[in-house]
């Protein structure tokens, strides 16, 4: 097969700053190809400019050998690229056939009427064509993480899209709905489709993908058939030296001591009065990592936001050092010796338009080291701020620029270093690896590591099935808002730990719904 895109010295400048540096980059008509990097490395940026999303700054872009323009997605898509984005852009309380023909209804002849059943059947005939496990009729807010996904792939199929470009497609899936996942884009391969994927998971590419491209600094330093390299290789080549690409806590404790942090019973209620968290008990004991696994959307992001004063609890108790700490304000919290790494770090724990130096002492406005008086003292600021960049390693371009402008993987280790910085008892991490490349997600594992051989507690949520088996010293499993079960990191498998997940428990040898 020929070349179906092409990109030829492709330049993106953003004032002084150059994003991506002379990209050449060929993918094959009807192969699946990934592209790897750091945070920063200008992934993101090559397939915005190959959606339309961006303009080059100089450099062309060749579609089946013709050289292309493309000034808006929609211009993309009529030219038969689509993409699909990292974070679902779907109507929740819309049906499955409403959100894929969304913008392009379907009409009644004559009138300005929706043709219902219209849309059911050809969404249903498009369901069977690409062998989804769908049903047009089903609201999206009643249906799997990972049939959303194919939702959003839906869309672009029927907009007729020959390319499709998909970023970060595995970020909140099960290891069941991933392999279902790439069960449907090879059949997709199969009817003739070429797939882009831009991803973090180097295990994935090795299984998923045809051929790999890895960018660095904004430019290509390697293009290679799968079959050609390894994990290793890639990894290498993404950071520049040797990475351990797999967590392995090696110091789990015999016996657990004292519990360090104590939740009883714990229940609350939405913003539509529904209840989200069902009598949720755990403890956390000192020199312990406790990790939370679950499909998103089980209960973790409400349960987190009742833990660090983000929402109300409406019955139980949050017990931390033998204090009552329940429905506490977050800066009361801290006081009480709780450090906090939020799901989202730009919604919950940075303000990307303000300095480094002010979101390094973020939530610690009261330290009597940098505020005397009632006044900040700016020259404390800056220290605090420089040795923390250099404690954790955290790279920055512009020292004195907004923290938005970081690389994801810096930015988190903003938070990290802020909160590790402030000398607590107790850390909450929630996600404290998601969209951060591998370089940076060592750097992170070995300091939540190292906080917890100090003889600290550690709280991890996360939806990374090989940091939860990797980090935690035990392991409970929420789904539906409830705690389901606990399991031994070190006597169970990804593949079970994801069945328990998705509420599904094996007992001898068959599949029961939980």
């Amino acid at each position: 097969m020929g070349n179906i895109i092409e990109t030829v010295g492709l330049t993106k400048m953003f004032g002084d700053f150059t994003a991506n540096d002379h990209i050449d980059l060929a993918v094959r008509e009807n192969e699946i190809k990934c592209i790897v990097g750091e945070n920063g490395a200008g992934k993101s940026t090559l397939m915005n400019m190959l959606y339309g999303i961006l303009q080059p700054t100089s450099g062309k872009i060749l579609l089946r050998g013709e050289e292309a323009t493309f000034r808006s997605p929609a211009d993309a898509i009529s030219h038969g690229l689509g993409m699909v984005h990292q974070h679902f852009k779907l109507v929740p309380s819309l049906k499955v056939h409403e959100n894929v023909l969304l913008g392009a209804e379907i009409l009644r002849k004559g009138t300005r009427l929706i043709d219902t059943q219209e849309e059911i059947r050809v969404v249903s005939e498009l369901i069977e064509k690409y062998k989804f496990d769908l049903d047009a009729c089903a609201k999206v807010e009643d249906i799997s993480v990972g049939s959303r996904q194919c939702v959003e792939i839906l869309k672009m199929l029927y907009r007729d899209v020959d390319i499709l470009i998909m970023d970060e497609p595995t970020a909140v899936l099960t290891p069941q709905e991933v392999d279902k996942l790439f069960d449907s884009l090879r059949e997709l391969q199969r009817q003739g489709k070429t797939i882009i994927v831009i991803t973090h998971k180097l295990r994935e590419v090795m299984e998923l993908s045809d051929s790999v491209t890895v960018i660095k600094h904004g430019r290509v330093v390697g293009s290679l058939m799968t079959r050609d390299t390894s994990q290793e290789q890639l990894a290498q080549m993404m950071v520049g030296r040797e990475v351990i690409l797999t967590v392995h806590n090696d110091e789990t404790p015999s016996s657990l001591g004292e519990a360090c942090f104590s939740v009883r019973d714990l229940s609350t209620i939405d913003e539509y009065g529904k209840e989200v968290l069902h009598g949720v008990s755990f403890d956390v004991h000192r020199g312990e990592i406790l990790g939370i696994a679950g499909v998103e959307g089980n209960g973790q992001t409400e349960l987190i936001k009742v833990l660090t004063g983000l929402m109300t609890a409406t019955s139980g108790s949050v017990i931390l050092d033998g204090g009552d700490i329940t429905n506490q304000w977050p800066d009361s919290l801290r006081a009480e010796g709780m450090a906090i790494i939020p799901e989202d770090r730009f919604e919950d724990g940075l303000c990307s338009t303000m300095s480094v130096a002010d979101n390094c002492i973020a939530g610690h406005h009261g330290d009597p080291t940098i505020c005397k008086h009632g006044l900040m003292d700016r020259k404390a600021m800056l220290a605090r701020r420089d040795l923390l960049l250099k404690k954790y390693d955290i790279r920055v371009g512009d020292i004195e620029g907004p923290v938005g402008a970081l690389s994801g993987g810096n930015a988190q280790k903003v938070i990290i270093a802020r909160e590790l910085g402030s000398s607590p008892q107790f850390l909450i991490a929630c996600q404290p690896t998601r969209g951060v490349d591998i370089g940076a997600t060592e750097s992170i594992h070995e300091e939540i590591l190292r906080f917890r051989k100090a003889g600290n507690a550690v709280l991890l949520i996360s939806s990374e099935l090989t940091e939860i088996l990797g980090l935690s010293d035990r392991i409970i499993v929420m789904c539906k808002g409830q705690i389901t079960g606990e399991v031994s990191p070190k006597e169970t498998t990804s593949t079970e730990l994801g069945l328990l997940m998705a509420g599904i428990k094996q007992r001898e040898g068959e599949e029961v719904e939980g």
